[in-house]
């Protein structure tokens, strides 16, 4: 039943996991081939700031055959929203190593808590649907608007997944009810820690109450997780957690030491 479900971090290459996750005298170089030992799928996040060049995407389908990713786009189409058709074709461009080895989950359009619903910004999303028709679209909306049957309705008929998000609740941004839409499912966690964002360790309890809503939300189609809490390295011990939680969790993979800590205080809590 649960065998769709594919638990991963947004990211990889962070220089704070050194000596957490990675070994303190891993080469930088190897940091993708150690991450791929232990998560099947992983979110492209330098994207958001620099068009992917095919030397860097070959590089990491070279590095990690059987790695899936997920391709948050240029901050050009979902921030600054003044993009050409050339950015288009540019950024896809970039992407093609991906594409060629269907190594591709889907692209990320993550957009700013102040992208509110009106039609302006409809015709917008409309308009970038199109331009990226050909591959599968995950929308992130953290303005609270856009939760209504009329819009999941629209993302329904084109078939855009809908991310589900779970974040700290004072940011008002919309954490639930989550929702199941297009052909496969997406959620982004980000942790619970207003004052420091991404800094935040997920207790077991907290991940058996997520849990619930992956498997509500399920309903047998292709279900991606992605940790965002990135910092410590905290998402590395959440995402191993949960599928532990799910029975995914291959035992003969060794856990570092430095994982295993983060556990040990919430045990005694």
């Amino acid at each position: 039943m649960r065998k769709k479900i594919y638990i991963g971090c947004s990211g990889f290459s962070y220089r704070e996991w050194r000596g957490v996750f990675y070994p303190q005298n891993m080469p930088k170089d190897r940091w993708l081939e150690h991450y791929k030992k232990y998560f099947s799928v992983v979110e492209l996040n330098f994207s958001f700031y620099k068009f992917p060049s095919q030397n860097i995407t070959r590089s990491l389908v070279l590095k990690a055959p059987h790695l899936r990713f997920s391709v948050k786009v240029h901050q050009k189409f979902t921030h600054l929203r003044s993009y050409t058709k050339e950015d288009v074709e540019f950024f896809v461009k970039g992407l093609q190593p991906l594409i060629e080895k269907e190594n591709l989950i889907a692209l990320l359009f993550q957009f700013p808590e102040s992208f509110g619903m009106n039609e302006e910004n409809w015709q917008y999303l409309e308009r970038l649907h199109y331009d990226f028709a050909d591959f599968p679209q995950a929308f992130e909306l953290r303005n609270k608007s856009w939760m209504n049957r009329e819009f999941f309705r629209w993302l329904d008929e084109r078939n855009i997944t809908l991310v589900n998000i779970d974040a700290p609740k004072e940011l008002g941004w919309p954490v639930g009810p989550w929702v199941s839409i297009g052909e496969f499912n997406y959620v982004r966690l980000h942790g619970r820690n207003p004052k420091k964002m991404y800094d935040y360790l997920y207790s077991d309890e907290e991940l058996e109450e997520i849990l619930k809503k992956i498997l509500k939300i399920y309903q047998n189609k292709p279900t991606y997780v992605f940790f965002n809490n990135t910092v410590g390295a905290k998402c590395v011990a959440n995402a191993i957690k949960l599928k532990m939680m799910l029975g995914l969790w291959n035992e003969n993979i060794p856990i570092p030491n430095s994982i295993k800590k983060m556990w040990i205080p919430r045990e005694f809590e």
